[in-house]
Parts: structure tokens; sequence; C-alpha cells
């Protein structure tokens, strides 16, 4: 079979149609698939945002949480100091007391 050059022009010309239209088949159908791509992408961004927003907030608290307990620490080591400058205190009185009862006793005792 010959096909006269009309023919042929008219054949190669509705091939190449035919494979334009495929071709712009498959843009749109990659357009679309890009679109579903991006809708994706801005979703889990939204997540990341919400977590990014509540870890930033743990965060604070934790920082709040810290402040408290180095209070806690440096308040338990005043009380500590405290404690142990009072007995020290009452170590004193209580020797003093010791001395000066045995002083008394030593006067109160008649001569020899």
């Amino acid at each position: 079979m010959h096909f006269t050059a009309a023919e042929a022009v008219t054949v190669l010309l509705g091939g190449l149609g035919i494979i334009g239209i495929l071709a712009a088949a498959a843009a749109v159908a990659r357009s679309s698939s890009i679109k579903a791509n991006l809708e994706l992408l801005r979703g889990e961004v939204a997540d990341l945002t919400a977590s990014n927003a509540r870890l930033e907030g743990e965060n604070a608290k934790m920082s709040q949480e810290l402040t408290v307990l180095r209070d806690l620490v440096t308040s338990r080591t005043d009380v500590q100091e405290l404690a142990k400058e009072i007995r020290t205190m009452v170590t004193t009185i209580h020797d003093g007391y010791v001395v000066l009862a045995a002083a008394q006793q030593g006067q109160a005792r008649p001569g020899p």
C-alpha cells in the first residue's frame, strides 16, 4: 500500500496530533499529582508547626520547673547552713551551762 504525499502528511500530522494530546494529558496528570503532593506537604508543614509550638510550650514549662528546682536547692542549702549554725549555738550554750553547773557545784560544796 502506497500513500500519496498528501496522505502521508495527513497521517503524519494526525500522529503528531495524537502524540500532542497524549503529552497534554500526561502534563495534566503530572500537574494534578504535583498539586496533591503540595497539599500533602502543606499538611505536614502545618503538623510540624503545631508540634514545634507544643514543644516550645513544654520547653517554657520545663524552664520554669528548673527555676523552681534551683530555688529549692538554694533554699535547702540555706536551711542546712542555718540548721548547722543553730546546732553550733545549742552546743555552745549547752557547754556553757555544763561549765556553769560544774562551777556552781564546786562553790556549793562545803570546804574541807
